[in-house]
């Protein structure tokens, strides 16, 4: 729990991981404040729009940060922001800048803010390929450059901690939910069950480790106020492999469509590993978080929000 109302800066908030943070730091009673670029849609943060502050600044533009940070005065940072995660951002200037100058800027932006804690979105693709499960502590041998990027983004993180700076960094892996984008998998495939169209996919043999987006803010939250977690990496993961293969066939069971996918029509991106496993054993030793919620069960409660809500509500990015 925190202690008291916060003020909370998010960045990346409008994103598919802030649309299902920043509602639960609203219910949780915080003074909520966003920092969102010039061109950003905020149609996932509808519902509570009038509830949270908004500050217009680019992570790249170095003075607008700083009066949006000065304006704020954060107790507590959530940095979500980053750039690179859809097939569709491949441009390499774009991935440096969207992850490592953007958290730079912001870290250079907070110095003489007396925050209590920063908490950074770090990522699975920072470790590369591995056929073991990724222990918080291993090394970061990343094989693409978001991984690169993310690895580097964290690295400034956990400098900043050495200086005296509480932050933690909650490295995520393949999370889906509400709000998330379109073309990824499982929206992908929700959308074409809706749509009674056979879902053309890659050869669907790889594994990841698929995280509920609630169990992710769950553990997001619990990185700014619990004292086992300051200066730490943790995974936001269940520690269980699943296939793409038994993910699909999983949400047309539960969708009831009738469709058969297509595998193997789909290219596999340059660079992404067969397998991507995660230990959560030390985070769950140090502040005793675990996922509450199994795959299928999941999966289900999408597929009924997803029922509730117009096809058109699952933005491109």
């Amino acid at each position: 729990m925190f202690p008291s109302r916060e003020r909370i800066l998010v960045t990346g908030g409008t994103g598919f991981l802030g649309a299902n943070l920043v509602p639960a730091l609203v219910a949780a009673g915080h003074d909520v404040h966003l920092v969102v670029r010039p061109d950003s849609s905020r149609s996932r943060l509808t519902r509570i729009a009038r509830q949270v502050t908004f500050h217009v600044a680019d992570l790249l533009d170095r003075p607008a940060l700083r009066r949006a940070l000065d304006r704020c005065r954060p107790e507590v940072i959530y940095h979500l922001a980053g750039y690179g995660v859809l097939p569709s951002q491949r441009d390499r200037d774009g991935i440096l800048e969207g992850n490592v100058l953007a958290t730079a800027n912001l870290l250079t932006a907070l110095e003489g803010h007396n925050y209590r804690r920063l908490v950074q979105a770090g990522s699975y693709a920072e470790y590369g390929a591995g056929e073991v499960p990724m222990r918080e502590q291993d090394r970061l041998e990343p094989c693409t450059d978001y991984g690169v990027a993310k690895a580097s983004a964290t690295l400034l993180c956990q400098a900043e901690n050495y200086k005296g700076r509480s932050v933690a960094t909650a490295r995520i892996f393949t999370a889906f939910g509400p709000w998330e984008p379109m073309p990824r998998l499982v929206p992908y495939v929700m959308h074409c069950c809706r749509n009674q169209e056979a879902p053309r996919l890659s050869s669907g043999r790889q594994e990841r480790d698929f995280i509920c987006v609630e169990d992710v803010v769950a553990l997001l939250m619990l990185a700014a106020t619990h004292d086992g977690a300051g200066g730490q990496i943790l995974h936001a993961a269940t520690g269980t492999l699943t296939s793409v293969r038994q993910v699909v066939e999983t949400i047309i069971a539960i969708s009831g469509a009738r469709v058969a996918p297509v595998y193997g029509t789909v290219p596999r991106r340059l660079g992404e590993p067969e397998r991507w496993a995660a230990s959560i054993e030390r985070t769950t030793a140090l502040t005793g978080w675990r996922p509450r919620l199994d795959l299928r069960a999941a999966l289900q409660r999408l597929w009924d929000w997803n029922q509730s809500q117009c096809p058109s509500v699952l933005p491109a990015a």
